[in-house]
């Protein structure tokens, strides 16, 4: 940890900061949030070596849960929405697995956020992978209340094909095999990827 502070969340906020006054103003926007109960602790770079190491704990966090076998969503909402939706989403992991460790991690800047959740050592891959499936649907209907996106930036696949129609309606649907069609008539650009044609 960057401090000794144990905290629910952690954000990593980059900013530049040519002239003095514009660090002096960062450090009264810190000291009030601080004041206001909204951040426990901080720390401020002093070199560009501080710099990576810090960007280093969000860049490597992929690798660090790899061994536990996550279960990914790459989901979104908007930025306003986040805080009640990242808590009805951990409601409800905990609610249908309460032995199963939730990961968040994403972009808060834009509202993507990373819904990991780790499988348990008792647990084998594809036992986890199929518990996961069912609790798709409440984390999908909850994006869907949100008006959020159930792939925020690695695309839908096959893995969220049948949920597509909880962030898209079916016009738009429509458009998108229509455009499919102009493009690839027959169906060669990665196949059975989003639509089956």
């Amino acid at each position: 940890r960057p401090f000794e502070t144990e905290c629910p969340f952690y954000v990593l906020l980059e900013f530049e900061a040519p002239f003095e006054p514009i660090m002096d103003k960062a450090m009264e926007i810190f000291e009030h949030c601080m004041e206001q109960g909204w951040v426990l602790d901080g720390v401020m770079s002093q070199s560009l070596e501080q710099v990576h190491s810090l960007w280093r704990l969000r860049e490597d966090i992929s690798e660090s849960i790899a061994p536990f076998t996550p279960y990914k969503n790459d989901i979104s909402v908007l930025i306003t929405h986040v805080p009640a939706f990242i808590k009805e989403i951990d409601s409800i992991v905990n609610e249908n697995y309460p032995d199963f460790e939730i990961c968040w991690f994403g972009h808060i800047g834009d509202g993507n956020l990373h819904l990991n959740i780790l499988k348990p050592a008792d647990l084998t891959k594809d036992e986890f992978f199929a518990k996961c499936q069912v609790v798709n649907k409440y984390v999908f209907d909850t994006v869907k209340k949100y008006d959020g996106s159930i792939s925020a930036e690695h695309g839908v696949g096959m893995t969220k094909k049948p949920y597509l129609e909880y962030t898209r309606s079916a016009e738009e649907i429509e458009y998108m095999k229509a455009l499919k069609k102009v493009f690839d008539p027959n169906g060669i650009m990665n196949p059975g990827k989003l639509f089956d044609l």
